[in-house]
C-alpha cells in the first residue's frame, strides 16, 4: 500500500472518528450570546454564522453585549441589557454564558451564583445553554487553570455543553508562539484570535470540523457592498482551524 493511501485511510478513520462524537446531538440553529467585549470583539457571533454560511450550514446569531460587565449586570439588566428577556422570548435554541474575564478568578462563586440562574432561565425557555470557556491573560498564562476548573464546574452544574476556548488558545500558543491572538492590551483577541475562538465555537456548535473553512469571512451591508469582518492568510487559518478541531475533539463534551 502506497504512502498516499494510507494517509487517505488514516484522515477517514480520524474524520470518521470526529463526527462520531458530535453526531447524536440536535444542532441548534439560533444562538444568543450573552457576554462583555469577549464576545463583540471583532464580531465573534458574525464570525461564527459567516462560517456557518460558507459551510451551507443553518445557523443564526445574535448578541447582548456591554463591555466590562458580568454576569450579574447582565441578570440585573443594568446597562440597558434585556439578556433575560431576549431569552425568556424563546427565540433561541442555545444561549452562551460568558463572565468577566477574570471574575471565574477574583469570585468564583459569583460567576457559580449568577450562571446556575441564567442555566435555569436558559432551560426554561426551551433553550440548550453553552459556557463560554474563555482564555488566560498573555501575561499570566497561570489564570487559564482557574478559569477552565470554575466554567467546567458550572457547566457541569446546569448541564451546560462547555466551549473550550481557552484550552483552545492555550494549544494554539504552545504550538505557535509566534501567533498574535491578542490585541496590544493583552485581554482582548486579536482578529485571529477572533477566528481561532470562531473556529472552536463553529466546531461546538454544529458538529462539524471547521478544517477548510475560508480564511476570508465577508457579508454584506444594507446597500450590498462588501464588509470582510475577519481575513486571515490562508497559512495562519488552516492552523487555527486544525487547532480548534484536535482541541475540542481532545477536550470532550
Amino acid at each position: 500500500m502506497s504512502e498516499f493511501s494510507k494517509a487517505r485511510i488514516l484522515f477517514f478513520i480520524s474524520w470518521m472518528t470526529f463526527t462520531s462524537l458530535y453526531a447524536q446531538e440536535v444542532r441548534p440553529k439560533s444562538v444568543l450570546f450573552i457576554g462583555n467585549s469577549y464576545t463583540y470583539f471583532w464580531n465573534l457571533p458574525q464570525n461564527v454564522a459567516l462560517m456557518a454560511e460558507a459551510a451551507e450550514v443553518d445557523l443564526s446569531t445574535r448578541q447582548s453585549t456591554v463591555g466590562g460587565i458580568n454576569l450579574g449586570t447582565h441578570w440585573r439588566g443594568e446597562r440597558g441589557l434585556q439578556s433575560r428577556q431576549l431569552i425568556e422570548s424563546g427565540d433561541f435554541d442555545a444561549v452562551v454564558i460568558q463572565d468577566l474575564s477574570t471574575r471565574p478568578v477574583d469570585d468564583p462563586d459569583s460567576t457559580l451564583y449568577y450562571g446556575q440562574l441564567f442555566g435555569e432561565l436558559i432551560r426554561n425557555s426551551g433553550a440548550k445553554p453553552y459556557v463560554y470557556l474563555t482564555w488566560a491573560r498573555e501575561y499570566n498564562p497561570l489564570m487559564q487553570e482557574q478559569l477552565t476548573e470554575t466554567y467546567s464546574k458550572l457547566a457541569q452544574n446546569i448541564d451546560a455543553v462547555i466551549v473550550p476556548v481557552g484550552p483552545t488558545w492555550q494549544m494554539a500558543r504552545s504550538l505557535r508562539p509566534d501567533l498574535p491572538l491578542y490585541d496590544p492590551d493583552g485581554s482582548h483577541p486579536s482578529s485571529l484570535g477572533t477566528y481561532l475562538t470562531a473556529c472552536v465555537f463553529y466546531t461546538v456548535l454544529t458538529g462539524n470540523s471547521p478544517v477548510g473553512l475560508p480564511n476570508r469571512l465577508i457579508t454584506r451591508d444594507k446597500d450590498g457592498e462588501k464588509l470582510y469582518i475577519n481575513i486571515t492568510s490562508p497559512e495562519d487559518a488552516k492552523f487555527l482551524q486544525q487547532v480548534a478541531e484536535k482541541s475540542v475533539r481532545e477536550f470532550g463534551n
